[in-house]
């Protein structure tokens, strides 16, 4: 249920001066919106970017296989990740994840005992637990500014389809009565001259 408003000139200028000031600030508001709508696509990119770069990884590691079962090398253990180390970035007001760096421990093992190809194996493991790392914090980033983006969409909305319509309604509705009680303030002196009038001339 809307708020009673007082039908004067105070009542008035009250809320002319909040419109101009909800008119001043909507337009930041809605900048700042769109900006982290960009944010929220890139972040969206790059994790897509991440997801299908492990997908090709994968696809490639197939060569792999045939070369691990004729080696018996055991690939579980030959690389472990150890710690994703994560930054913070204030974009926009909004705190969001940043990846640095992803931590290994490598299970040691001979060169010369190995095939020469093992080294590479290593290098496309770590390469993938990156890609997982990077896509994981995009991931939390991603979720982060969707809900930016919710929330700053709704004060957008806030003021473009509740406040900003309501002060304006108030504003007529206020100029009306206002219009209304100087008309009837005029016609209540004229009546009461005309009566002023009449009484001195039928006292005559």
């Amino acid at each position: 249920m809307a708020a009673k408003i007082a039908l004067n000139k105070t009542a008035l200028k009250q809320s002319r001066d909040k419109l101009g000031m909800y008119k001043r600030y909507l337009p930041s508001l809605d900048l700042k919106r769109q900006q982290l709508m960009l944010e929220l696509q890139k972040a969206r990119a790059e994790t897509d970017a991440h997801l299908q770069a492990i997908e090709e990884h994968l696809t490639q590691a197939q060569d792999w296989i045939g070369l691990l079962a004729n080696a018996d090398i055991k690939v579980n253990g030959l690389v472990k990740v150890t710690g994703i180390d994560e930054a913070e970035q204030n974009l926009l007001g909004v705190t969001l994840p940043l990846y640095v760096d992803t931590r290994f421990a490598l299970e040691s093992y001979s060169m010369l005992a190995n095939p020469y190809w093992v080294d590479a194996l290593v290098e496309a493991l770590k390469e993938v637990a990156t890609l997982r790392a990077k896509a994981a914090v995009g991931h939390k980033r991603t979720a982060i500014l969707e809900e930016a983006v919710r929330k700053i969409t709704q004060r957008v909305n806030l003021f473009e389809k509740r406040l900003i319509p309501e002060t304006n309604d108030d504003i007529r509705k206020i100029k009306i009565f206002l219009d209304d009680s100087d008309r009837a303030s005029v016609i209540r002196a004229k009546f009461a001259k005309k009566k002023t009038l009449s009484s001195t001339t039928g006292g005559a």
